[in-house]
């Protein structure tokens, strides 16, 4: 039945990407919560945490995603490649680590990495809308939602007045999950919490003040450059 259900969603959203008519803006949408054009650039700020036995190991860097080239694929969709480099720290060199393959289309935004293709947002954008990000590849499914659609965020002392936040995680009694992201209106993603505890089992029962195993990784937004 799940199979049966995916399938349709598949078609629709073919269809939905297929089109050419359209009625809406862009900003109605709200695909202007994901700009992409050659040489825009995003640079993060990483705090990484890994845990094990309860022991925390956090380390810092910075992560810059680059809007190399564009291309159509075999499919004839407008596919935009990113460049991803990483540096462990501000004066030092980056050095490139893996692409990202982008599509972007009246109905999504398709983000292709590792082989893997996820659905970053849905349009239109509303409150409380959800959808499977891992319709397209071969994993379990796992259900985004949109929460705070066209309010204010603040990060760095900075306010971005109309933002979205996708929440990806459902935290449950054996571990937390807490993934958000949030993308800022004509600037994209701004803010990325990337949360998985398991919580230490005695006899059974979850110990919620020990991690068993586990990451977290925060982003934040430092420097966005939109191309001319």
């Amino acid at each position: 039945m799940l199979r049966n259900l995916l399938l349709g969603l598949s078609v629709i959203f073919c269809f939905a990407r297929c089109s050419e008519e359209v009625t809406t803006t862009d900003a109605e949408i709200g695909r202007e919560y994901y700009p992409i054009k050659i040489g825009n650039y995003w640079i993060y700020d990483v705090v990484e945490t890994r845990v094990s036995n309860n022991k925390y190991d956090s380390t810092k860097y910075q992560v810059r995603e680059r809007v190399d080239t564009v291309f159509r694929n075999a499919a004839d969709e407008l596919t935009y490649q990113l460049v991803l480099s990483r540096k462990n720290r501000a004066d030092a060199n980056w050095g490139n680590d893996s692409l990202v393959l982008v599509n972007k289309s009246l109905s999504d935004v398709l983000r292709t990495h590792n082989n893997f293709k996820t659905i970053k947002l849905l349009f239109p954008v509303q409150e409380g809308k959800q959808w499977d990000t891992n319709a397209f590849n071969i994993l379990d499914a796992d259900d985004f939602s949109y929460a705070r659609v066209n309010q204010p965020f603040v990060l760095h002392n900075i306010t971005y007045d109309s933002t979205v936040t996708v929440v990806q995680g459902e935290p449950n009694e054996v571990m937390l999950d807490d993934r958000t992201e949030v993308y800022a209106y004509n600037i994209g993603l701004i803010y990325k919490n990337f949360t998985v505890y398991e919580y230490v089992q005695t006899q059974g029962v979850s110990d919620k003040n020990k991690v068993a195993r586990g990451l977290r990784r925060v982003f934040k937004l430092n420097t966005f450059h939109a191309a001319e």
